[in-house]
């Protein structure tokens, strides 16, 4: 707030005063008078005080910056200086200046005064030193002006309960607060008291200032719960403003609950309208506050509906109890000129017919339906596709689908409908069939119409006519063209596949071109190559020229990879086939290469997954290496060369270890030992190749794999081989004879060898030589013997008298001692004989003496 007052003389100089240079003129003091509001502690008020005097001399000129005054809060602050003379132009807002003898200036200074300074008058002096020399007294009065509450005006608010769906009901109002004193008003708080039970008092906002002998409002919300009955109530608000200063008021309130009338939804639809018609539904008006019921309504429909109306029979006479309803009803007309489907819609207002009861607006909505209308019969210009061999049918068949469309919204009752050829009766026959009874609104109903044509019937375009007959939607009649066209089919096969092939094997294929149908010839075959590799695959027979209808013609392709194939890798050939009036054909024929087939070891391995786990165990890694060495040749991953070829070697090893230790063991069931030695040198053989071939694989996976089923195989063998073991060894401790040790720590030392068992093999070894030493010590011994025997025996024979049947015989008495003496010799030596032939182990027949029988003396 700012006031500004010219400054007056305390004087009227009328006399011209003049002073002898260097004297000060005296002070003479100007003054003015500021307002400022006790309320506004933070006010500050300015005005303007403004003297003059007369430069004694050029020179500089010095004023009085700033006098101060209660504690700064009034302040005299020099403004500026104009030079008032005759001669006179110029001046500035500094406090020093230069100054011309005998010019007259003027001096002004502000009075600011800030903030609560008490009412009275405060006083300081300016100083004009230098070229001129006076002084001025400076006095300000500070009128210190108060606000006084006059009578709050509170209006006569009215709480409407105009929301049925709230728990309480809010409504806010201002009172209106009067300030009849000379000072700004500011309102600090305002309070309530004796509130009504179920009532609640806020205050939204306080006005910043009130001017003096102004008003301001205070803006308060009063909010009663939904159980506070209807009438009046009052409450008291206290109002007190910075300086402490208060005033109550009274504040009246009264509570209406008024009638509220809704519809379910706020919408009320009657539904279809049918073009031209009407269309009346009842709906629900229901009081829902409860409070109060209706007693008849104020109507008004907003908005108007070209194309259609709505009116209302009972409406604004409903009735009802507290929180009750009544039936109405609202009807809808749709004109003549209505769009179908068109949306008609009209927002109605209706107010009970009580004080304060609140407007509500529902909406009435329809659509416009229009009635059955048959608007068209749709189908296809249907074709009788020659598409079997003559050879297997006489008629040939054809459907197509009729459309009967129902454009109107009511349901459309169908009578018949038929089907008539108009052009080539003769070879065609037409009818209609699943003809639907009825065809909902906005729906295509559907049937069906038949064909069937001879097989002798010409090409050409044939019509044929389609009559649909309604109840009341009217009839419509479409003509559509049947196509009967005789054309030849080219039949090939489309793929033809060689499989795995392998390298250097032979093979063909044919493939069977021909004419399906039997009616058109195929003029102009033509077979062409258009993609694949230029070798491996060969055309031994191309068909070309006519195929007569009917006809098949063989394509013979014949098939030989040599080493330069990728193995595995799918070749393709395209082969295009082509003709005259025919659909052109492609045929692909793919192979791949292989080496030595896997199937014929995988397959062998694979059915040992079935039999004795050792077995099992023994040849599944095995199988596995391979297939999975199958699946990368076939997947394109890379597979050196070394490892396909150790990796077949690996398998057929596998096969024939397991051969042999099957046939080993079989052989030990027998006790057949010396043929299960046999076998198992061959299975020792077996195993050193698996676990050869297998260790060089230079795949980690495949090389892991394969050495699973070389650990089985050494479990296999040294089970085997240990029974081998028991046996041979139960033979050489024995020791019956030379030749039965000397074999059995032969065996004992080949099975040592086969195991790695160094020690064991020097230590039989070492053996199966002593018993060998000997055996041949008693062979010769034995050989001795029998010589001497022989010679004995010869002996034997000249003393006898006669030979018979082979046996000498010895009758001459005087002989028989020599001759008995000779006998006992003969037996003596051939018994060492045999006894030294069965040590060694190995009786033979020659080893046999002849028959020696000792006659008496009597013979």
């Amino acid at each position: 707030m700012s006031r500004r007052t010219r400054s007056v003389p305390f004087l009227a100089v009328l006399l011209t005063v003049v002073v002898a240079l260097g004297a000060a003129t005296p002070a003479l003091g100007v003054s003015t008078t500021v307002e400022t509001d006790a309320a506004l502690t933070d006010q500050t008020v300015t005005d303007e005080l403004s003297f003059t005097f007369t430069a004694d001399s050029n020179g500089t000129v010095q004023a009085t910056d700033e006098i101060s005054r209660a504690n700064g809060n009034v302040v005299f602050e020099f403004d500026s200086w104009d030079r008032i003379d005759a001669g006179g132009g110029g001046g500035g807002s500094s406090s020093s200046w230069t100054a011309v003898a005998g010019a007259e200036y003027e001096v002004t200074y502000d009075v600011i005064v800030t903030g609560e300074v008490s009412e009275q008058t405060y006083s300081g002096t300016a100083q004009i030193s230098g070229a001129a020399s006076h002084s001025e007294g400076l006095d300000v009065y500070v009128d210190v002006l108060y606000p006084e509450f006059g009578f709050p005006d509170a209006g006569n608010p009215t709480l409407v309960f105009d929301d049925s769906n709230s728990q309480s009901q809010s409504s806010t109002f201002d009172v209106s607060v009067p300030n009849t004193g000379e000072g700004a008003m500011v309102i600090s708080d305002a309070t309530f008291s004796n509130v009504p039970s179920g009532f609640s008092v806020d205050t939204e906002s306080i006005p910043g200032t009130i001017d003096a002998n102004d008003e301001g409002d205070v803006e308060i919300q009063v909010t009663a719960d939904d159980d506070v009955s209807a009438g009046s109530y009052s409450f008291t608000m206290r109002l007190e403003d910075n300086l402490g200063n208060t005033r109550d008021v009274t504040v009246s309130v009264d509570v209406v609950k008024p009638p509220i009338v809704s519809v379910p939804d706020d919408e009320v639809n009657v539904g279809d309208v049918l073009v031209g018609s009407s269309s009346t539904v009842d709906f629900q008006i229901q009081e829902v506050a409860g409070n109060e019921g209706l007693d008849g309504l104020d109507v008004e429909v907003i908005g108007a509906e070209t194309d259609g109306s709505v009116s209302f029979d009972d409406l604004q006479y409903a009735t009802t109890s507290p929180g009750g309803s009544d039936t109405v009803s609202a009807t809808m007309s749709a004109r003549d000129s209505a769009d179908q489907h068109e949306d008609l819609e009209w927002d109605v207002r209706v107010t009970p017919e009580a004080q304060d009861a609140p407007s509500y607006t529902f909406t009435v909505t329809g659509r416009v339906i229009y009635p059955a209308n048959l608007e068209r019969v749709e189908a296809s210009d249907p074709d009788i596709p020659f598409d079997e061999p003559k050879a297997s049918t006489s008629t040939f068949q054809a459907s197509e689908e009729v459309g009967i469309v129902n454009s109107g919204d009511l349901e459309m009752n169908v009578l018949s409908a038929d089907a008539t050829m108009a052009s080539g009766s003769q070879y065609i026959t037409a009818d209609v069939s699943d003809l639907p009874n009825t065809v909902d609104g906005l729906s295509t109903g559907s049937a069906t119409l038949s064909l069937s044509a001879d097989d002798d019937t010409p090409e050409g375009e044939y019509d044929v006519e389609i009559t649909v007959r309604t109840e009341d939607a009217g009839t419509q009649t479409i003509t559509r063209t049947v196509t009967i066209a005789q054309e030849p089919d080219l039949a090939v096969a489309d793929s033809v596949t060689y499989g795995d092939v392998t390298i250097t094997e032979n093979r063909t294929q044919t493939i069977d071109v021909a004419e399906r149908l039997g009616f058109e010839s195929i003029e102009n075959l033509q077979v062409e190559k258009v993609d694949g590799p230029d070798r491996w695959l060969t055309v031994v027979s191309r068909p070309s020229g006519t195929v007569e209808a009917g006809e098949v013609k063989p394509m013979v392709v014949a098939l030989q990879f040599d080493t330069q194939a990728e193995l595995y890798q799918q070749y393709r050939w395209r082969f295009r086939i082509s003709g005259d009036g025919v659909e052109t054909q492609t045929v692909t024929v793919t192979a791949a290469a292989k080496p030595y087939s896997f199937d014929r070891i995988t397959e062998p391995l694979g059915a040992y997954d079935s039999e004795e786990q050792w077995k099992a165990d023994t040849a599944g890694p095995m199988n596995d290496m391979l297939l999975s060495m199958e699946e990368r040749l076939r997947g394109d991953a890379d597979v050196p060369g070394s490892d396909l070829s150790r990796g077949l070697a690996a398998g057929r090893a596998t096969l024939l270890f397991v051969d042999s230790i099957d046939t080993a063991r079989a052989a030990q069931e027998n006790g057949s030992y010396a043929q299960a030695q046999r076998s198992l040198a061959r299975a020792a053989v077996a195993r050193d190749l698996m676990r050869q071939y297998a260790g060089s694989l230079e795949q980690p996976e495949l090389r892991s794999t394969a050495q699973g089923g070389v650990a089985a195989a050494d479990s296999a063998f040294e089970a085997t081989a240990s029974t081998q073991r028991e046996h041979y060894t139960g033979v050489a401790e024995a020791n019956e004879s030379a030749i039965e040790s000397a074999e059995a720590h032969r065996a004992l030392m080949q099975l040592a060898d086969y195991t790695g068992d160094e020690e064991a093999e020097r230590r039989h070894q070492s053996s199966y030589e002593d018993a060998s030493a000997r055996y041949r010590s008693l062979v010769d011994d034995a050989a001795s013997d029998r010589a001497t025997a022989d010679s004995a025996y010869a002996g034997y024979r000249s003393n006898a008298t006669l030979v018979l049947a082979g046996y000498p015989l010895v009758f001459n008495p005087a002989r028989t001692d020599t001759v008995l003496q000779e006998v006992d010799q003969i037996n003596s030596r051939y018994d060492d004989s045999v006894e030294g032939s069965s040590g060694p182990g190995r009786p033979t027949r020659r080893a046999q003496p002849p028959t020696v029988r000792r006659q008496s003396k009597n013979a």
